[in-house]
C-alpha cells in the first residue's frame, strides 16, 4: 500500500470472485476504483460461491471459518467435504479471492476453511488461547465446525477430507492422529514434532509459546511430547498425501520423513513428494503447479 501527499491510497486488493489487481481512493473515505485488470479472463469462469459460516465452539468460544460451494450447488443434493485449515497459526481464513479453494469447488467439493484458536480475527483472547495447547483445542474447535456443517444436511459424511500447509500441515497431522473420520488427508510442510521444530526451524524460537517454554528447560519435554502429532502416529489409518521442500528452514523435510516412515511402515497408505527447492512452498510457477495438480488428484482418487 502507498500514500500520497494528499491522502490518496494505492494498494492491492481482491474480491471473492476476483483475483489481486491495484486499487485507487482519493482519500480513506473514498470508494476503491480498480486501476488494473490483469486477471480479467477470470470473469469469464463460472467460480463457487464463497460465503461465511459461524458456528458455538468449545469453551464458550463463537467461531466462524469460510465455506466455497461447487458452482453448480443445490442444496438438495449431497456432497463430499474437504477442510482446507490455514497456517500461521496466526492467520485467518477470509472472504477473498482462493485460487486452490475454487479449485476444489470446481471438482464438486463443499470446501470448509475453518478458523481455530490461536487465529487472528476473533480477538486478542481467542488467539492467545492456543498457548500450550497447539494441538487439543484447535482439534476441538475444527470438530465443532464439521459437527454444525453436518447439520446444514448436504454433507456426505462418508466423504470428509482434511488438508493443509504449515500449521495447516500441523493440524492435518494431529486430525488424523485423534478423529477417524476421514476418507484422506494432505499434508504440507507439516510440523510433527516440537521439539526438532524448536531446534532446526528459523523461527524455533517463536513456537516455545506452544509448550510453555524451552523443551530443554522446565520440565516442558513432556508438553511438547504430548503437543507432537508424531507421538500419535500409529493411531493414523488415513490415506496421506505429504509434500515439502528439501531447503524448507521454517519446517525442515526431515519431520515429513518422520510422518512418512511411521505411515509406511504401519501399512497406511502414503505418498510423499519432496521439491528439490529451498523456501515453505515451492514459488516457482512450475512447482506451484505441480503441488496444486497432486493436491487434486489425491482427493479425486479417494473421493470421486
Amino acid at each position: 500500500m502507498a500514500v500520497g501527499p494528499k491522502g490518496e491510497i494505492v494498494f492491492p486488493g481482491s474480491t471473492a470472485s476476483h483475483p489481486s489487481e491495484l486499487y485507487y481512493m482519493t482519500s480513506s473515505a473514498g470508494t476503491p476504483r480498480m486501476l488494473t485488470n490483469f486477471n480479467q479472463e477470470i470473469s469469464a469462469l463460472q467460480l463457487g460461491k464463497m460465503g461465511g459460516f459461524e458456528w458455538q465452539g468449545p469453551d464458550g468460544f463463537r467461531e466462524d471459518g469460510v465455506l466455497i460451494y461447487p458452482p453448480d450447488f443445490s442444496q438438495d443434493k449431497s456432497y463430499p467435504l474437504v477442510l482446507y485449515v490455514h497456517g500461521g497459526p496466526q492467520a485467518a481464513s477470509t472472504i477473498g479471492f482462493d485460487d486452490l479453494g475454487q479449485l476444489m469447488a470446481a471438482r464438486g467439493y463443499v470446501v470448509f476453511e475453518p478458523n481455530y484458536r490461536g487465529s487472528d480475527n476473533l480477538g486478542h483472547a481467542y488467539q492467545r488461547a492456543i498457548h500450550n495447547d497447539g494441538g487439543d483445542g484447535p482439534g476441538r474447535d475444527v470438530m465443532s465446525g464439521i459437527d454444525a456443517r453436518k447439520k446444514l444436511g448436504f454433507v456426505d459424511e462418508s466423504k470428509i477430507a482434511v488438508t493443509g500447509w504449515s500449521y495447516g500441515g500441523y493440524m492435518t497431522t494431529w486430525l488424523i492422529g485423534h478423529y477417524h473420520i476421514w476418507r484422506l488427508a494432505i499434508a504440507g510442510a507439516s510440523i510433527t514434532d516440537w521439539n526438532e521444530e524448536y531446534n532446526l526451524s528459523d523461527i524455533g524460537w517463536y513456537w516455545r509459546y506452544v509448550c510453555k517454554g524451552s523443551p530443554w528447560a522446565g520440565g516442558n519435554m513432556k508438553d511438547c511430547v504430548a503437543q507432537s502429532p508424531i507421538t500419535y502416529a500409529t493411531q493414523i489409518k488415513t490415506p496421506t498425501l505429504i509434500m515439502s521442500d528439501t531447503g524448507d528452514a521454517r519446517v525442515p523435510i526431515t519431520q515429513s520423513y518422520q510422518l512418512y516412515h511411521a505411515l509406511k511402515d504401519n501399512g497406511v497408505p502414503v505418498k510423499f513428494v519432496a521439491y528439490p527447492v529451498a523456501g515453505h512452498f515451492p514459488d516457482d510457477p512450475v512447482r506451484y503447479q505441480d503441488v496444486y495438480r497432486r493436491w487434486l488428484d489425491w482427493l479425486d482418487q479417494y473421493l470421486k
